[in-house]
């Protein structure tokens, strides 16, 4: 029997959180599903990270589709692929929400965070559309309590519809980096930030933290992972600050392992987040861990670390917080393990991906 079609349609299939995860269910479930892939602004550079084994189709012109306007088009290009089930994924798919919602085609939505424009608190008139889209979804998948808890408050879907998955981290792949006193001591204390260069990420305030932090640890160093449209003004704020000796920029890296290893504290200053996978992926890797309170990040990290996760308003506190586990080697090391236990325990990969698998198998029915 021929394996079920599974569409995705992405705003982006640029390297980020949702694809990469997605590429992983893709590969775990490549046996029982085909999928095709729409990426609306035409990058598709995360495709590296998808199977190559013929499962998965990158589909190419009809990213021209966009607006309101273009919504009976999106309509009859959905009957036209004739999937068996299609996925979109965050805002900047509604209008193909919209357009699934015109069809017979089981739906799926999953929103996994918001734009800078939505940091605070949703806008109206997107969730008034919200709701319009998603009126016969077949479930709408989010990853984190507080999305969940804003979704049934917005009325975004019947709460019968709503599901979380949590994400999953892969802890075999991410282990944990020697972190000896004796290895550590010879080099200057790194902080990791990992994200994409982009404006709710509020990298300009780890930034300023870092200057300040150097007034203690006049030796630390801070490294950026990642690539976005921010890096040209951050690169230019070191440069006014003086500290372009103390700040790398490596841009976007297929593996992060190594600077996982090399870092001795993971950085976070997100305004807006909800369940993020480089947390995961740090935690997992044995890292201490210093942020911004923002979605479910208070809730992913181990009871006694709470004090690590700091209100947003508080610059001092993260200050403070920074420069004593960048001075503090055994402290750094026990939160770490704690950190490496807690996702083992409670944020496994292959729960993860069960629930994706139940999700689909369920969606389709009989036909799964």
């Amino acid at each position: 029997m021929t394996r079920p079609l599974l569409l995705h349609i992405f705003p982006t299939l640029a390297t980020g959180g949702v694809q990469v995860r997605m590429a992983t269910v893709m590969t775990h479930l490549k046996d029982r599903y085909r999928h095709k892939i729409l990426s609306l602004d035409g990058d598709v550079s995360a495709a590296q990270r998808l199977p190559q084994d013929g499962s998965v189709t990158v589909l190419s012109g009809l990213d021209h589709l966009k607006g309101l306007a273009a919504v009976p088009h999106m309509r009859r290009a959905l009957k036209n692929l004739s999937p068996d089930l299609v996925s979109t994924y965050n805002w900047g798919s509604m209008d193909w929400a919209l357009a699934a919602s015109f069809t017979s085609i089981p739906h799926l939505h999953f929103e996994s965070g918001f734009g800078p424009e939505e940091a605070l608190k949703p806008l109206k008139r997107r969730s008034m559309v919200r709701r319009l889209a998603l009126r016969h979804v077949v479930r709408l998948v989010v990853p984190s309590k507080t999305l969940e808890e804003l979704a049934v408050a917005e009325k975004w879907v019947n709460r019968t519809r709503l599901m979380v998955i949590p994400n999953g981290v892969d802890t075999d792949f991410f282990s944990p980096a020697d972190k000896s006193v004796a290895n550590s001591s010879v080099k200057a204390p790194v902080i990791l930030a990992l994200a994409p260069l982009r404006a709710e990420k509020r990298l300009d305030r780890l930034i300023v933290i870092f200057r300040d932090v150097l007034d203690a640890i006049p030796d630390a160093r801070l490294v950026f992972v990642g690539e976005g449209p921010c890096r040209q003004s951050l690169e230019d704020q070191c440069k006014h600050l003086g500290l372009q000796t103390h700040v790398e920029f490596k841009g976007h890296l297929t593996d992060v392992r190594p600077m996982l290893a090399d870092a001795d504290v993971f950085a976070m200053t997100s305004e807006t987040e909800q369940m993020p996978n480089a947390l995961l992926q740090a935690m997992a890797a044995g890292l201490a861990v210093v942020a911004y309170s923002a979605g479910d990040i208070a809730h992913m990290m181990p009871e006694r670390q709470k004090p690590c996760v700091l209100n947003q308003n508080d610059h001092e506190g993260y200050v403070e917080t920074l420069a004593r586990l960048l001075s503090n080697e055994a402290l750094r090391h026990r939160l770490g393990q704690e950190n490496r236990l807690h996702v083992e325990k409670t944020y496994a990969m292959t729960d993860m991906l069960d629930a994706y698998g139940g999700l689909y198998r369920d969606s389709l029915g009989d036909i799964s």
